[in-house]
């Protein structure tokens, strides 16, 4: 695009003003006074518009963490001269540059200049291209020529992992071998029970001490395998309640550092988001996996709730049978809240983490709204639990490691209830 400048404008107007007073003065002066106006102002719009300027940004990585600082490199490159080049970078929200570019240089044809900068990763994310605006002027200065460029490759910043020890165990466990301590017998490392011995048993089994003691009976170790389990992390993407935290933020965070202690225990672990439709990833293991689930929630953007034109389903492919499926919601939409019972009296082994959505509500303290929809919220989570889904609140003050402690609690306390 080009643009006049004010010493053009300026020019323009005071040769305009010039060949008027000539005309109704009838005299030639202020024609002559005006004529090197008119001239400069010619020559201005004569001009051609200029080369486009080469740019090319240049980062030390692809990947980052929040907090983390990224080197990169600018490159321009113009096939013709330019005395005055005006460069402006602009980065998505959640990058920052630490310096500002240069203001303003000189750049020679077929030149090139390279300049050092440093952004600042403040939030995660999967961030594209950066825009570039460019502004070259001439040597009367009389036009500018504005240029947007889009520079830089792709971007993912992670979001911060909280190191977590307690996690929600599975109620059952599945047939490959892993760091889970099964509920059946068989070969293992963890003591079940003692039994008398039975012809064909392993006699490395033998519990000597316990035979001794037995009156001379012998008595073997009955033992736990080790297993893996499949763990199922539903993400509720209804969560759009305005400004850059919301309830998703949240749950993000929380479904990183769950896959990468799941997995880091050789459990397989797989993906599954409700909102704008189904995005899931089939359950695997590995560091592969969690790069796989990480790069998929980079991508996941807020839904607005209430939105979604027919009740979800979820499919029995999914979620494979004996699958823990933990979900992170906060409970917004109705059409979330009927996926989860529908799991559950599908015969699903379901726990909730809820994220109370309360404080991003714009609702004043002092009204009665706030008290209402916590009466509400209080039926809705005794509904879940009267169908035997293990639901607990995760504040804002909370980490997130009591919070899990609380919710496999609950689930011991859910299972004496039923076994009763």
């Amino acid at each position: 695009m080009t643009a006049a400048t004010p010493r053009l404008r300026a020019a323009v107007w005071l040769a305009a003003v010039g060949i008027v007073a000539a005309i109704a003065l009838g005299r030639p002066e202020p024609a002559a006074v005006a004529a090197p106006f008119a001239l400069l102002a010619l020559l201005g719009l004569e001009r051609r518009r200029p080369a486009r300027v080469e740019a090319e940004l240049r980062l030390d990585r692809a990947r980052a963490e929040e907090g983390d600082h990224v080197e990169g490199l600018l490159q321009l490159r113009s096939p013709e001269a330019s005395d005055r080049l005006e460069a402006t970078l602009l980065l998505p929200p959640g990058l920052v540059l630490t310096d500002p570019l240069d203001e303003s240089f000189p750049l020679s044809t077929g030149g090139e200049r390279e300049q050092q900068l440093t952004i600042a990763c403040e939030r995660w994310g999967a961030y594209t291209a950066g825009l570039l605006l460019l502004r070259r002027y001439d040597r009367l200065r009389l036009v500018a020529h504005d240029q947007e460029l889009d520079v830089g490759p792709p971007l993912r910043v992670y979001p911060s992992r909280e190191a977590l020890r307690s996690l929600v165990q599975p109620a059952q466990t599945q047939a490959s071998v892993g760091d889970q301590v099964s509920r059946r017998t068989g070969q293992g490392i963890e003591l079940a029970e003692l039994r008398p011995f039975s012809p064909g048993d392993d006699l490395r089994r033998i519990n000597w001490r316990a035979s001794a003691r037995s009156g001379g009976e012998l008595v073997v170790n009955e033992l736990h395998p080790e297993r893996n389990a499949t763990m199922i992390l539903l993400l509720d993407a209804f969560a759009d309640l305005g400004g850059p935290r919301n309830p998703l933020d949240r749950a993000l965070r929380a479904a990183v550092a769950l896959a990468g202690r799941y997995l880091a225990r050789r459990d397989r672990v797989g993906l599954l988001v409700l909102g704008a439709g189904l995005r899931w990833l089939r359950p695997g293991s590995g560091t592969l996996q969690l790069h796989r689930i990480v790069d998929t929630l980079l991508e996941i953007r807020a839904v607005p709730p209430r939105r979604e034109p027919r009740p979800l389903h979820v499919p029995s492919r999914l979620v494979p049978p004996q699958a823990l499926v933990l979900a992170l919601s906060p409970l917004l939409d109705d059409a979330v809240s009927a996926a989860l019972a529908n799991l559950r009296s599908r015969g699903y082994d379901l726990a909730l983490l809820e994220i109370p959505p309360l404080r991003y509500l714009a609702a004043t303290p002092d009204t009665l709204a706030p008290r209402l929809i916590a009466l509400e919220r209080d039926l809705l989570r005794a509904r879940l639990r009267a169908r035997g889904i293990a639901v607990v609140e995760w504040h804002d003050q909370t980490p997130l490691e009591p919070a899990l402690r609380t919710l496999e609690e609950s689930r011991r306390n859910l299972r004496v209830v039923r076994a009763s």
